[in-house]
């Protein structure tokens, strides 16, 4: 892997966002890649620690509590994202303080974050991996892109190397967030997709797997109300669906239908083994998790967090292209389509010509 693979022989700490589990998922290659030629020690936050204690449970794990960014009942807009400023830059300074403890402590000498923009500090080697290099603007503000990319370039461009997890050459996954535009090939740097499940030996499965695969994730009060409307539209659908909710084991795990086995987790093998076996997949269209799917090789009906502006973005951009199609959660024909995507996989017809 790309500059990940000449780190050796340091102290280095490593600190993905928590926000919810895609960071600290897809960092586990680069994680591994480290321990294996580094003494490292990872900074999370207390949705990734159980999460990583399970993946690398050798590696020392320090907790840091994070104040969330809190989701809307209504859809995400410019004045929801303005409110999250104050939060994300009290998160971050609170980051570079606590962190600067541990560098102290520990004798840390070198510095792996995943979005955590707070973690830059000076005379230190800092290398950041994002895929947001120039985030886009709600609906009626896109006029401010350009400026804000600008903004945000510049500030990373204070990183010794900003690490992009997508396909170092030919099409991009992440389209202008990163890919499409003109970056200094020195400082931002394509390191390949990122996913836990590259390379990954299949061992025995502790559940039956599924034809279809629901992948639920991100924040309330989004991810439950998509919930409701995919057991609507799957329920009695003539397909075995085996629906991951993406919530902690302390939540109640819903009855079974006659098509529909839930489950509110799962360990890293069960997940890598139902994505394998899996005929399709429903996800959100966060970018870890399309990493995964097309690391894979499979495909995929990807629905956008309303409002989430990067998911919008990517589900837009994606339908139809890398096994992808696109569905909005808001459409009053979600379920219709979802039913329609089920009889398609039963005549084995092609995801995109539904």
């Amino acid at each position: 892997m790309k500059v990940i693979g000449d780190i050796s022989g340091r102290k280095v700490l490593v600190s993905p966002l928590d926000w919810g589990l895609g960071h600290a998922a897809r960092s586990v290659p680069v994680m591994r890649i480290l321990c294996a030629q580094n003494d490292v020690v990872i900074l999370c936050g207390p949705s990734a620690y159980g999460f990583l204690r399970r993946e690398l449970p050798d590696v020392e794990i320090i907790k840091i509590d994070d104040w969330r960014i809190r989701y809307p009942k209504h859809k995400i807009n410019f004045f929801t994202i303005l409110g999250w400023i104050p939060v994300m830059l009290r998160n971050s300074i609170h980051e570079h303080r606590f962190a600067k403890r541990l560098i102290k402590e520990w004798g840390i000498n070198c510095v792996v974050s995943d979005n955590r923009y707070g973690l830059l500090f000076k005379r230190l080697e800092c290398y950041i991996i994002t895929h947001q290099v120039c985030p886009k603007m709600p609906k009626g503000f896109g006029f401010m892109e350009d400026l804000g990319g600008w903004m945000f370039k510049k500030y990373l461009s204070r990183f010794d190397k900003v690490l992009i997890p997508d396909f170092e050459d030919g099409d991009s996954l992440s389209g202008s967030l990163a890919g499409d535009r003109s970056l200094p090939k020195d400082k931002f740097v394509r390191i390949g997709i990122l996913s836990r499940f590259c390379g990954s030996q299949a061992g025995t499965p502790s559940l039956q797997v599924s034809s279809i695969l629901v992948l639920m994730s991100g924040q309330e009060n989004q991810r439950t109300i998509l919930e409701n409307k995919l057991i609507a539209a799957l329920d009695g659908c003539g397909r075995e669906v085996l629906f991951v909710r993406g919530v902690g084991e302390s939540r109640p795990i819903l009855e079974d239908t006659d098509n529909i086995k839930f489950v509110n987790m799962l360990s890293g093998n069960d997940l890598y083994l139902a994505l394998q076996s899996a005929s399709l997949i429903i996800c959100r269209a966060g970018y870890s998790t399309l990493c995964d799917v097309v690391a894979l090789g499979k495909q995929a009906v990807i629905i956008p967090t309303p409002g989430q502006t990067e998911q919008e973005y990517l589900a837009e951009r994606l339908d139809g292209r890398f096994g992808f199609r696109s569905l909005g959660q808001e459409d009053g024909n979600l379920a219709e389509s979802i039913k329609k995507i089920c009889t398609a996989l039963k005549k084995n017809v092609l995801l995109h010509s539904v």
